[in-house]
C-alpha cells in the first residue's frame, strides 16, 4: 500500500473546488437548508467501503446504537453518516461539505488520516467540534482548538507498548516491521522515536503485502520481539511463521476478523486496546460497560474494538456537552473542561490538553474467539 496523497494537495484541492463552484452572482442563489432548532446534527465520516482499514462497520453500529437508545434525548443528536470510500481526499472534501452546506454543529472523524499542519488547520477551519475516533497527535491549540482526541496518541501507545516489551526482551533485539501505508508510517515514527528516546536504534524492515512473507520469514525466529506498525493485514501470513516464545505486537486499531487469523500461530500475539472492551469487565461503570458489550455484541455479530467504543462515546460526549445549548464554540468549551466517564476510558480534555484518553484504562489484548471479547493478557 502506498502512501496517501499529502494533506497540503488536498487542503489545495478542497481550495480549488470551493472557488470553482462558488455562487454565480447573476444566478438565484440557493436556499439556505432549514434548521431543525430541537436538533444537534452530528456527522460522521467513515470508511464503509474500499481499502483503508480500519473498516468504519463496527463504528457505524456503534454510533447508530447510541442514536437509537437515545432518540427521545434534548438536543437531540440527528446522526448522519458519510462514507468517505477509503479516500484522503474525499475525507476532506466531505468534511468541508458537511461543515458548509450540510451544517453539521460537530463532527466525527473515524478514519486513518495524517494529522499534520495543513489537515490541523483544516479542522480549526470548521469552527465546530472534530472528534476523533482513530489515533491522532495531542491536537491542542491555543485557547484549545477545536480537535478532540478519543484515542490514546501513538506517542501514548508507542510508549506503552515498549513499557512492555523491555520486560520481556532487550529492547536492541527486536524488529519492527511496516508496510508505509498511512497507519503504520504514523506508528513507525511514534516508535523509532520513544526507541530513540531509550537510547535504541529501531531495527526497521518494510514490507508490501505481496512480500512481507519472503521478507520476515528468514528474521522473525531470531527476534524475540516484533512490532507491526499500522493495521496487520500485510503481515498475518508472516506472522504465523514466528517462533514460540516470540511475542507479537499489533496495532490499537486491530480489526479481531483479522488477528483472529493468528489463533492457533506460536507466537503469542497481542495488541493495545481498552480494558473495557475485555471479557468480563469490573468496577465503576462496569453495568453501563457490560450492557454496551453484550448490547453491541448482540447487534452486530460480534465484540467491539476499542475504536468501536469510543465511536460510541464520541455521541454521548457531544450529546452531554451540547445539553444546555448547542452553539458550537460553548459546546467545545464544555468539552475542554470537563471529565467525561465513557465506555472506552474516562476522558479528560482542558484548553491544552484534547488528547482525553486516560491510558491508566491501556491494556494488552489477546483474542480469544471469533464472538467473544478479546482477554487482558
Amino acid at each position: 500500500m502506498g502512501r496517501a496523497p499529502s494533506t497540503p494537495a488536498l487542503l489545495a484541492l478542497v481550495l480549488l473546488l470551493g472557488a470553482c463552484t462558488a455562487a454565480n452572482p447573476s444566478a438565484t442563489p440557493t436556499p439556505t437548508p432549514t434548521r431543525d432548532p430541537n436538533a444537534f446534527n452530528v456527522t460522521a465520516l467513515l470508511d464503509l467501503s474500499g481499502t483503508r482499514a480500519p473498516n468504519g462497520a463496527p463504528q457505524r453500529d456503534a454510533l447508530e446504537m447510541w442514536a437509537d437508545q437515545h432518540s427521545a434525548t434534548s438536543p437531540r443528536v440527528k446522526l448522519r453518516i458519510v462514507d468517505v470510500a477509503s479516500s484522503a481526499a474525499k475525507t476532506v472534501l466531505e468534511l468541508r461539505r458537511e461543515v458548509v452546506e450540510a451544517r453539521a454543529d460537530a463532527i466525527v472523524v473515524g478514519v486513518s488520516v495524517d494529522y499534520d499542519d495543513a489537515f490541523a488547520n483544516l479542522v480549526q477551519l470548521a469552527q465546530v467540534p472534530v472528534l476523533f475516533t482513530i489515533p491522532i497527535p495531542e491536537p491542542a491549540t491555543r485557547g484549545g482548538g477545536w480537535a478532540f482526541a478519543l484515542a490514546p496518541t501513538p506517542a501514548q501507545l508507542a510508549r506503552f507498548v515498549l513499557d512492555d516489551a523491555g520486560l520481556r526482551s532487550d529492547l536492541d533485539s527486536g524488529l519492527l516491521v511496516s508496510d508505509e501505508s498511512t497507519t503504520a508510517i504514523i506508528e513507525r515514527i511514534a516508535l523509532t522515536a520513544e526507541l530513540g528516546r531509550r537510547n535504541v536504534k529501531a531495527n526497521v524492515v518494510t514490507v508490501t503485502a505481496t512480500d512481507a512473507a519472503q521478507k520476515l520469514r528468514p528474521v522473525l525466529p531470531t527476534n524475540p520481539v516484533v512490532l507491526f506498525a499500522g493495521t496487520p493485514r500485510s503481515y498475518l501470513a508472516a506472522a504465523r511463521t514466528a517462533a514460540t516464545g516470540t511475542t507479537l505486537y499489533f496495532s490499537y486499531l486491530c480489526e479481531l476478523g483479522d488477528i483472529g487469523d493468528l489463533r492457533d500461530a506460536a507466537p503469542l500475539a497481542v495488541w493495545p486496546g481498552s480494558r473495557w472492551v475485555a471479557a468480563s469487565p469490573l468496577g465503576t461503570s462496569a453495568t453501563a460497560r457490560t450492557t454496551f458489550m453484550q448490547t453491541f455484541t448482540d447487534r452486530a455479530g460480534g465484540p467491539p474494538t476499542s475504536v468501536a467504543a469510543s465511536a460510541y462515546d464520541a455521541l454521548a460526549l457531544l450529546a452531554s456537552a451540547a445539553a444546555d445549548g448547542i452553539d458550537p464554540a460553548a459546546v467545545r468549551d464544555r468539552l475542554q473542561s470537563g471529565t467525561f466517564a465513557g465506555i472506552a476510558t474516562t476522558y479528560t480534555f482542558s484548553p491544552s490538553q484534547h488528547a482525553g484518553f486516560n491510558t491508566g484504562d491501556l491494556a494488552l489484548l489477546r483474542y480469544v474467539g471469533q464472538r467473544s471479547s478479546p482477554a487482558v493478557r
